[in-house]
């Protein structure tokens, strides 16, 4: 019989993994070994997430801001939508829709407070080497050896499988954001800017983002999805040349913060093997053509850590119908092939559906028959040629795995 060092073991203290480990404090009387291994444990502050959910919504208690309203803007026009009392299907409870924003340091330092207090719970500081998954366990490689228990939850790296796999669209959304303070009052503090694409293209798809705190602070963040990121100066200029079109005066900066999310049309696996199972990023939870993350995060570790609390056999979380899937590679086609299009395809998109709804559609919660009514108004010719094009990979693909 195998030697285990532990009952669980989370690989990788990022956000995913954090969650796991939140889960695991979530069981009552849990008294299994964890370790949580990452190559350090500081409390970062070098991003934030903003998710849409109830005031039950996981971390939604750590929100330091939560907006009703939000905003779209385009060239020579702007909508604003009040979020609606719902019930949706991956959130417990009903109640006011929400935008939320929670900040890193304040989701890592009350989930690292709280296991620090956990006898059951310890933390190896090293880097990981690799991992691979035995016959009897999951097992960790680390500088100074091996580490190994029945269940591996690991967000550090793509699976060997998805490492190779071939990559159509291989976009990127990537992002500079600066938390102002400013001479004049140009924010709105009750409505937050879901997409201002009231600027220069950039030969992508580009837009500002805004989550205002006071008529005179706010997070200003530019977002591109293209393949290739920018460097921190390039981003530093367009949001001073946006905030001076907005009439800030002079701007003192708090904090920065940059960052590349995949926005390609690879589909990672969330099982590396029996024993060890990809979470966050790396297990496909962030939704390509949106980038959105931190719910779907929850759900998966709180479906994962539900079977191991169980001593059941984890199974793959869930997923959504296959029109999502296909609709995302769709946009993905037309945002690589033809940017040009990627702003008149937004701008078509809200101003003929409620931005409630267009939330409810990138939740994929929504209806077939709502689906129907909102992609009838985007334009046909860019989604047919794609789909056209993404139905003949499909067919493709089939042909040549047949024996």
């Amino acid at each position: 019989m195998a030697t285990f060092d532990a009952d669980l073991i989370i690989a990788g203290a990022g956000c995913a993994g954090l969650s796991a480990l939140w889960q695991v404090m979530q069981r009552p009387n849990e008294r299994r070994n964890v370790l949580v291994i990452d190559r350090d444990f500081e409390v970062g502050d070098d991003r934030t997430w903003a998710f849409w959910g109830t005031q039950d919504a996981p971390f939604a208690g750590l929100a330091d801001r939560s907006w009703a309203r939000l905003k779209v803007r385009f060239p020579g026009w702007e909508t604003v939508g009040q979020l609606q009392n719902k019930a949706r299907i991956r959130e417990s409870g009903s109640g006011q829709r929400l935008y939320h924003r929670v900040r890193q340091r304040d989701y890592e330092e009350a989930i690292l407070r709280e296991a620090a207090g956990r006898p059951n719970i310890r933390f190896v500081t090293q880097d990981i080497i690799s991992l691979r998954d035995d016959h009897d366990g999951g097992v960790v490689e680390l500088a100074e050896g091996e580490l190994r228990a029945p269940l591996v939850l690991q967000s550090t790296q793509l699976s060997p499988s998805d490492s190779v796999a071939r990559v159509r669209h291989p976009l990127r959304q990537h992002f500079g954001g600066w938390e102002v303070r400013t001479q004049f009052p140009i924010f709105d503090p009750h409505v937050a800017t879901l997409m201002d694409f009231d600027t220069d293209q950039l030969g992508a798809t580009t837009f500002f983002y805004v989550l205002p705190e006071t008529p005179n602070r706010a997070l200003v963040e530019l977002t591109m999805f293209s393949l290739e990121p920018r460097d921190s100066a390039f981003y530093d200029a367009q949001i001073r040349q946006h905030l001076d079109r907005l009439g800030a005066g002079d701007v003192s900066i708090d904090r920065t913060e940059y960052g590349v999310i995949p926005m390609d049309d690879r589909r990672p696996g969330q099982q590396w093997g029996q024993h060890v199972w990809n979470v966050g990023t790396v297990g496909g939870m962030t939704k390509p053509t949106s980038g959105y993350t931190f719910q779907r995060i929850h759900s998966q570790s709180h479906h994962l850590i539900s079977h191991w609390a169980d001593g059941t056999t984890p199974s793959p979380v869930p997923q959504p119908p296959a029109r999502y899937w296909f609709a995302d590679r769709t946009l993905l086609n037309i945002l690589h092939h033809h940017p040009e299009h990627g702003r008149t395809i937004f701008e078509r998109l809200y101003a003929s559906t409620p931005i409630d709804d267009v939330l409810t559609f990138l939740d994929e919660d929504s209806t077939l028959s709502n689906d129907a009514r909102m992609i009838a108004k985007l334009p046909w010719v860019p989604f047919m040629r794609a789909a056209v094009a993404e139905f003949g990979a499909d067919l493709a693909t089939a042909i040549t795995s047949r024996p």
